[in-house]
């Protein structure tokens, strides 16, 4: 029988997966259906906003997708998807979790531009957001190439029952002397730089949106709460998935290469701890869509106003359908009298 505290993981894992998947599924057919949509035309600044929901969410989904081949792993204590499914895991772990974050760093400058340099849109124009993933997801898959390369399944041995059972295991496989360089610069380019990037952004609209409505002296006070509220909401989410996994990756390496002399004791709680950790980016994989999308008033009202309009066209040719029916029923009987 599992551990207590092992079910509870397991039990995070496939509520997290089905939220997640469920929640990212839902943006993507919405946004689809709003921008594919001839009767209700959009903004070119919508359409960009929509742009990188819609590739946060295809990202996101990749992301959670590797969940239930994690919980089959944790389960059988063995990889069982073969040499190629391991690359393909490390890749998806890897790139599309930075390309996940590189996208919301640029939705916050996005966001800023919009708020605090309305007139400046030569940015906006000139560079479209398909471009600016691609060349995301080129930089940001180069950063990764040593995992890349070094990823693949090995074999190990255990004895049970007093019999050798050779198991495979998936790992990075990261030489000791790539690895501190591989983890500096993932830190530093993958957490500090969004994480500066996104603050200072949503600070900056803030303070913007906060002057104007003080200016307007209109329900000043409730609406910067509101958006104080909200903007801290966003950045808390993204601080609170993402600052323990990298501690405890930072951890994880001084006790590998013991920096500074120093280690930190490896017990079963700092086992399980390293474990919690290193899901959390899958929590903010399976959130984004609450923040950016169901909590977007804009895509809501559009959404729905949509939907009202194809629910009116069906109500309307069901009615017209009805009458039709009717009317030839009536002719029917006044011929055959």
């Amino acid at each position: 029988m599992l551990p207590t505290y092992f079910l509870f993981i397991l039990t995070v894992y496939c509520s997290v997966f089905f939220v997640g998947f469920a929640g990212n599924i839902w943006v993507i057919i919405t946004l689809l259906f709003i921008r594919n949509n001839k009767n209700h035309p959009i903004s070119w600044r919508f359409r960009r906003v929509t742009s990188y929901v819609l590739a946060l969410s295809i990202t996101d989904l990749l992301v959670l997708s590797m969940i239930p081949m994690l919980v089959h792993y944790f389960l059988s204590s063995q990889w069982y998807f073969g040499y190629f499914m391991c690359k393909v895991f490390w890749t998806i772990e890897n790139v599309n979790k930075l390309l996940s974050v590189a996208i919301l760093s640029f939705m916050s400058v996005e966001r800023y531009m919009g708020v605090c340099r309305p007139l400046n849109r030569s940015f906006s124009r000139n560079c479209s957001v398909v471009l600016i993933i691609s060349l995301c997801l080129i930089f940001i898959t180069a950063l990764c190439f040593p995992i890349l390369y070094y990823s693949g399944t090995a074999h190990y041995g255990v004895w049970k029952n007093e019999t050798l059972e050779v198991r495979t295991a998936c790992n990075s496989n990261l030489p000791d002397r790539v690895l501190p360089f591989f983890i500096t610069y993932m830190f530093t380019l993958g957490y500090v730089a969004p994480a500066v990037c996104i603050t200072i952004c949503y600070l900056l609209i803030v303070r913007q949106v906060k002057e104007k409505i003080i200016m307007s002296r209109r329900n000043s006070v409730t609406q910067a709460n509101k958006l104080v509220h909200s903007v801290s909401w966003v950045v808390l989410f993204h601080f609170v998935c993402w600052t323990p996994f990298w501690t405890m990756v930072l951890v994880t390496l001084v006790n590998t290469t013991k920096f500074f002399g120093t280690s930190v004791a490896v017990s079963e709680t700092f086992a399980m701890v390293k474990v919690l950790t290193s899901f959390l980016p899958y929590i903010n994989s399976a959130g984004n869509w609450i923040f950016y999308a169901l909590l977007n008033r804009k895509i809501q009202g559009i959404s729905r106003e949509i939907r009202n309009r194809q629910m009116q066209k069906f109500q309307n040719s069901f009615i017209r359908k009805k009458f039709s029916r009717v009317g030839s029923n009536k002719e029917r009987r006044i011929r055959d009298v």
